[in-house]
């Protein structure tokens, strides 16, 4: 039986193999040996000089640069911000605070279409087309920063208050029960927003038309081109 289920397994997993090996194996064939039918397990002749050529067509190189140092910026700012704003909105009893969070849920029904126009006009307003802050600051105080802002939130209402109560004892004031107690317990929290927040930023290729400005967009993620002369 545990062979019959292994075999199940293993012919499950063809549609999901096939087209990654079909992918690995085409990026060392020649433009006209790619859409060879039946396509052959191997390469015929291995043209190991793709991978060169495609730098060639696109900086990579500075698009993998950038993917990496905005998804850096924008998780450790969105991490700070959410879990402060969470910490609020959850321990801290203030004159509005509800209609303040439903305000900022109730922009998470918004289609993210309908902002890339006012967030253009927006950014540049401030003039900060052209440049990679609106990468940075749209996500952080966006949609995506609201979303991490109610995971925070729900995890901090779990928090008990008798740690609250015991570290005021000890002396410490509103931001040091934060910043010394309540963040260090949040770790799993900070994680699910971290990689959902990685994911997110990677390639934002939208928003990254949205900031071209007057000498047009410049993509922070990887965008090829179309390869001329690919076909022939």
């Amino acid at each position: 039986s545990r062979g019959f289920f292994y075999l199940a397994l293993s012919l499950l997993a063809i549609p999901f193999v096939v087209p990654f090996w079909w992918m690995l194996t085409a990026s060392f064939k020649k433009a006209i040996d790619i859409f060879e039918f039946p396509p052959p397990l191997l390469p015929h002749d291995w043209e190991f000089s793709n991978f060169l050529q495609a730098f060639t067509f696109q900086p990579f190189g500075r698009h993998y640069i950038n993917s990496i140092y905005l998804a850096i910026t924008v998780t450790l700012g969105v991490l700070f911000i959410t879990s402060l704003a969470g910490y609020a909105f959850a321990r801290i009893k203030f004159k509005g605070s509800s209609i303040i969070f439903i305000l900022l849920l109730s922009a998470l029904m918004m289609p993210s279409e309908v902002t890339i126009v006012p967030n253009f006009v927006f950014m540049k307003t401030l003039s900060l087309t052209d440049t990679h802050w609106p990468l940075i600051l749209l996500p952080i105080f966006g949609s995506n920063g609201v979303v991490s802002m109610f995971m925070m939130r729900q995890f901090f209402l779990a928090f008990p208050v008798e740690m609250e109560d015991a570290a005021r004892m000890d002396g410490l004031d509103r931001f040091g029960i934060f910043w010394q107690v309540a963040l260090p317990m949040a770790k799993p929290a900070l994680a699910a927003v971290a990689i959902l927040t990685v994911a997110g930023t990677a390639f934002q290729l939208s928003r990254a038309w949205g900031r071209g400005g007057d000498k047009g967009p410049k993509r922070p993620a990887p965008a090829p081109a179309p390869v001329k002369g690919a076909a022939e």
